[in-house]
């Protein structure tokens, strides 16, 4: 569906600036509806990746600390990796669950594909619910990672996003999306 006076953008040609496993910059030149051209637009690209809102069999929130390079601390975040490929969102879902935080069992659901930010970026992310999961095995990290996974009620992450303390934007939108209804403060069903 788009709006009946809303074009999209015409590109025009497209060069590659950047392409490694992470990261893909490009420079497009664009024609606007309006005849007009931006002669560099620098568009980006990412792995797809996936977002567990994961929940124990007593209720309580899976969370992960780790370091983040590009804000150069500590985060307190929801379990989330990088979907392989031919791995489809869920089953990236459960092999992160397990590797970050040596959790499994329980109910896994998809949810939703969302882009990453859908002025500049070509990536996707995807949100997983699991449900009723509990310890299971070892975590297996990815080289860079160092994880501690924290239990946390629904109070206190709602508590950790508005101190701050939980930042990712695209997590908290998720949360608030699929984790919980905000309207009423009780988990979706």
């Amino acid at each position: 569906w788009m709006p009946k006076n809303l074009k999209s953008w015409k590109t025009i040609s497209s060069k590659s600036l950047l392409d490694t496993r992470f990261l893909k910059v490009e420079e497009e030149v664009c024609e606007l509806p309006n005849g007009k051209v931006i002669s560099d637009f620098y568009t980006l690209w990412q792995p797809d990746w996936v977002l567990i809102l994961a929940q124990t069999k007593n209720g309580e929130w899976i969370m992960e600390h780790q370091y983040r390079h590009g804000t150069g601390k500590i985060a307190l975040e929801f379990p989330a990796g990088i979907v392989d490929a031919g791995e489809s969102p869920l089953e990236a879902a459960k092999r992160e669950l397990q590797e970050e935080c040596a959790y499994a069992g329980g109910k896994f659901e998809y949810l939703a594909e969302l882009p990453m930010n859908p002025d500049r970026h070509r990536g996707r992310f995807f949100v997983v619910r699991a449900t009723g999961v509990e310890p299971q095995g070892n975590t297996h990290f990815d080289m860079g990672e160092e994880i501690e996974t924290l239990l946390y009620s629904t109070e206190t992450v709602i508590e950790k996003m508005r101190s701050g303390e939980i930042h990712h934007p695209h997590q908290i939108a998720a949360f608030m999306l699929y984790g919980i209804d905000p309207l009423q403060g009780t988990l979706h069903k």
